[in-house]
C-alpha cells in the first residue's frame, strides 16, 4: 500500500526542468515562497534638465545652469557627493512636423542627475528645491539600504516554506522525507515603490508624502529524497 502511495505521489509531481539532473531514486520536488514587507528608507530621484535651442551654446548653457542649481540644492539638504550622479548629458537635433514635413527645431540638450536621498523626511524639501531649480522632469523610486540582507531573509522563509510543503506531502504518502538533493533559486525580487503623495494638502504645509511599503520576494525549488517509512 505504501509503495502504491509513493508511486501516485511521484506521478503527481511537477517535472519542471531544474539546473541539475534529477535523482534516480524516489524524490519529491516542491516550491517555496518567502516575502518580507518593509517601509522604504531611501529614495532615488532621477532628474532631467532639458532645453532645445537652434543655438547649441545657448541650450547647453541653460541646461548647465539649471543642473548646477539642482546639485547645489541637493548639497544644501546634506546629500553627499557619493549620492549625486550627474555624469550623463545627451545632445541631438530635434525636428517638428509642419505642413507634412520635418522642420529643424534646434539642438536638444538633456542632462540626467540621479540623487539618492537617505532621509525621507526631507523629500518634500527636495521636491520644492528641484521645482525651484527648474527641472524638466523627475521621477522617484523608493528602496531599502539593506535590501541584500532582507532578500536573504526572504530566501530563508522560502526554504522553510518548501520544507513544510515537502514534509506534508511525504506524511500524506506515508513515506519519510530524506535529505535535500538540490535547491534552485527562482526569480525573486524587491518591488520598488513610487513615492505617493497624500491627499492632505494645505497652503502652510504644502504636499505631504507617504512612502508606503515595499515587498521583497524570493522563490525556490527544492528536491528532497524520499525513503520508505520505518
Amino acid at each position: 500500500m505504501k509503495s502504491l502511495a509513493l508511486v501516485l505521489l511521484l506521478a503527481l509531481l511537477p517535472f519542471a526542468a531544474l539546473a541539475g539532473a534529477l535523482p534516480a531514486t524516489p524524490y519529491v520536488q516542491v516550491s517555496g515562497h518567502g516575502s518580507v514587507t518593509v517601509v522604504p528608507d531611501l529614495a532615488r530621484v532621477t532628474v532631467s534638465v532639458a532645453k532645445t535651442e537652434k543655438d547649441l551654446a545657448l541650450a547647453r548653457n541653460d541646461v548647465e545652469q539649471r543642473a548646477a542649481a539642482v546639485i547645489a540644492a541637493a548639497r544644501k539638504l546634506g546629500i553627499t557627493e557619493h549620492d549625486i550622479n550627474a555624469a550623463s548629458i545627451s545632445i541631438w537635433p530635434e525636428y517638428q512636423w509642419q505642413n507634412n514635413s520635418q522642420v529643424f527645431a534646434g539642438q536638444h540638450v538633456n542632462r540626467n542627475i540621479v540623487i539618492t536621498l537617505r532621509d525621507l523626511s526631507r523629500y518634500a524639501d527636495l521636491v520644492a528645491s528641484l521645482i525651484k531649480a527648474g527641472v524638466t522632469t523627475f521621477d522617484t523610486v523608493l528602496d531599502r539600504s539593506d535590501v541584500a540582507a532582507l532578500r536573504r531573509q526572504a530566501l530563508a522563509q522560502a526554504v522553510e516554506d518548501a520544507h513544510a510543503r515537502a514534509l506534508a506531502l511525504a506524511q500524506a504518502a506515508q513515506v519519510k522525507l530524506g535529505a535535500v538533493y538540490s535547491i534552485t533559486e527562482n526569480n525573486g525580487f524587491a518591488r520598488p515603490q513610487p513615492m505617493m503623495m497624500a491627499a492632505k494638502m494645505s497652503p502652510a504645509d504644502g504636499a505631504q508624502y507617504q512612502p508606503g511599503a515595499m515587498e521583497i520576494n524570493a522563490d525556490v525549488s527544492v528536491v528532497y529524497l524520499l525513503q520508505p517509512a520505518p
